[in-house]
């Protein structure tokens, strides 16, 4: 006997002397599937690989103009003054602000509000917060400030960006003809300014800051902290 037929004797005959070899298979193919689903589940709920899930509170505006999220009637207001430009603004986003959401926002337990601080050092602040402003004339004001700060790093050092938020809005359904109008023409373009100078006279000297039931303005990592004691205080 040849030395190749001796080692194909021995594979064969370790196969049979292992049967669990069609057990490993199995499993292996249970994995393979089980990462299918996981991926597909993942490229649905993302974009650009950043989670990016559907809300599920109430919205509108403030008397003022505001956009908010939760339940406007919560003993809790919060606001956030934030610049789209902001990397700082960004990595809230991306990290803090699904939580925030998800345990405040959603169980109605606070009323969240954006206050556009667009900063002059940032090129395409402002017609990033004309962005979203131009998407909430279309109900899709959270949508568009979702898209904006998850791919900040896609538009933030381009020389322009009209069209590649004309790009979001057709990617989060708008009528993109009457958005572009609505950008071209700066429509939101006095109240944004407004916003920015009703920032720095409530104190704010930089972005994200945080400012819960009327109180100093804080940072990030001190908002959890500050909702939690107003919910107490609230009785809540």
């Amino acid at each position: 006997m040849s030395q190749a037929e001796s080692r194909r004797g021995r594979k064969v005959a370790a196969r049979k002397r292992n049967p669990l070899v069609p057990f490993y298979w199995g499993v292996g193919a249970l994995v393979v599937l089980g990462a299918a689903f996981l991926i597909t589940y993942v490229a649905r709920n993302t974009t650009n690989g950043i989670t990016n899930p559907a809300l599920n509170a109430p919205v509108g505006r403030t008397a003022e103009g505001y956009w908010y999220k939760g339940n406007p009637d919560a003993k809790v207001k919060v606001i956030e003054y934030g610049d789209y430009q902001c990397p700082t603004c960004a990595s809230y986003e991306k990290s803090l602000a699904p939580i925030v959401t998800r345990d405040y926002v959603e169980t109605g337990k606070i009323q969240f509000i954006y206050h556009e601080f667009p900063l002059s050092g940032h090129q395409h602040a402002m017609p990033a917060a004309e962005a979203a402003r131009c998407a909430g004339d279309q109900d899709k004001f959270w949508a568009m400030h979702d898209m904006l700060f998850l791919n900040q790093d896609q538009w933030a050092t381009l020389n322009t960006v009209n069209n590649v938020f004309s790009g979001y809005a057709g990617q989060i359904g708008l009528n993109r003809s009457t958005f572009d109008a609505c950008l071209s023409a700066a429509t939101h373009s006095a109240a944004l300014t407004a916003a920015a100078e009703d920032s720095i006279k409530n104190g704010i000297t930089g972005t994200p800051s945080f400012v819960v039931n009327g109180g100093a303005p804080i940072e990030t990592n001190a908002l959890p902290g500050a909702i939690e004691a107003a919910l107490r205080a609230a009785g809540q």
